[in-house]
């Protein structure tokens, strides 16, 4: 298999399709960067009430609870308002990104393949694998990075940093052991959404596709350097977005103009979400080409077996001797 060609391809593809890219990759990319921002500041603010740092009275999940229960009291004609828009959030949150994901592959898929398909016909597609696609997310979120840190970083939270000399082997240990699992669920969602199997079917087939392509070791390496730079991006994308936003509200502040640094603050938050929505769209579009096309090459490849016929290959110095 040629892996720069693979690469080189999926290039091209991501950039001949800038209509995938917004739609399939850049408006699931502004809800996941959104939870992300929200996540780490949960985070830092977690870690800053706790008894490791400033021991707040409260926990800060406490103050955010009383304080949106305060306000809503006191705009009692905003709850009902406020419920909605958060459930509509959390089901878009939900939604957008499987849908895209299933949308994604299958037109992705079909193109490669020469099929006509329109962009809006992912949005069938994605449709039709959304709940087998949800399935196989929710069976592997528990053992995803982000769940792994979550779980660590509330143990420390809780009983201190001596709980780091039992967390961190433990820690390392499931890290692995996830990474591995992700190596062998590398093509489940594409079985899921091309073949149309079911979660178990699929993950089976996925981990016998990656056992009988481990001479492809090199290339699941560069795959994954791609899933990984895009994942260190997203990450200071998170961390710069309310950076940069604050910063302008201090510096508004200390210049006795408030209102106009929350203006300036939320315009620059808004238009720097954009801009790492965008980037983020097209690195996993590109990312998620080079899966699907690697996916094709290798399912297509039908394996010989024991039973199989054919010339064996006999090395020189054990040629049989005449009788």
């Amino acid at each position: 298999m040629n892996y720069k060609e693979i690469v080189a391809e999926a290039w091209r593809f991501t950039l001949e399709n800038k209509r995938l890219t917004l739609w399939f990759g850049a408006i699931p990319a502004f809800f996941t960067t959104v939870y992300g921002i929200g996540y780490i500041i949960y985070q830092y603010y977690a870690f800053l009430s706790s008894k490791l740092f400033q021991n707040w009275p409260h926990s800060f999940l406490s103050l955010v609870f009383t304080t949106t229960w305060d306000f809503l009291l006191n705009h009692r004609g905003l709850i009902i308002p406020m419920i909605v828009i958060a459930l509509v959030l959390i089901a878009l949150y939900f939604l957008v990104p499987v849908i895209c994901q299933g949308g994604l592959i299958q037109v992705i898929a079909r193109r490669k393949n020469g099929q006509q398909v329109r962009a809006r016909q992912g949005v069938n597609y994605g449709f039709m694998t959304f709940l087998p696609l949800l399935e196989y997310r929710i069976f592997i979120s528990t053992l995803s990075v982000v769940s792994i840190f979550s779980i660590m970083a509330t143990a420390v939270r809780n009983l201190g940093f001596v709980s780091l000399n039992i967390l961190v082997p433990t820690f390392v240990f499931v890290l692995i052991a996830a990474l591995v699992m992700a190596v062998c669920f590398t093509y489940t969602e594409f079985y899921i959404v091309i073949d149309g199997d079911n979660v178990l079917t699929a993950v089976a087939k996925s981990i016998k596709l990656v056992v009988e392509n481990l001479e492809e070791t090199v290339l699941l390496t560069i795959l994954m350097l791609i899933i990984g730079l895009r994942i260190i991006f997203q990450v200071l994308v998170v961390l710069l977005i309310p950076v940069v936003a604050l910063g302008a509200v201090y510096l508004m502040t200390l210049a006795n103009l408030p209102t106009l640094g929350v203006v300036t603050g939320g315009v620059l938050a808004v238009a720097g979400l954009i801009v790492a929505s965008y980037l983020n769209g097209i690195i996993h579009v590109f990312a998620m080409t080079v899966w699907t096309f690697t996916f094709l090459k290798l399912s297509s490849i039908v394996k010989s077996t024991a039973r199989d016929g054919g010339e064996v290959a006999v090395a020189p110095s054990e040629s049989p001797k005449e009788s």
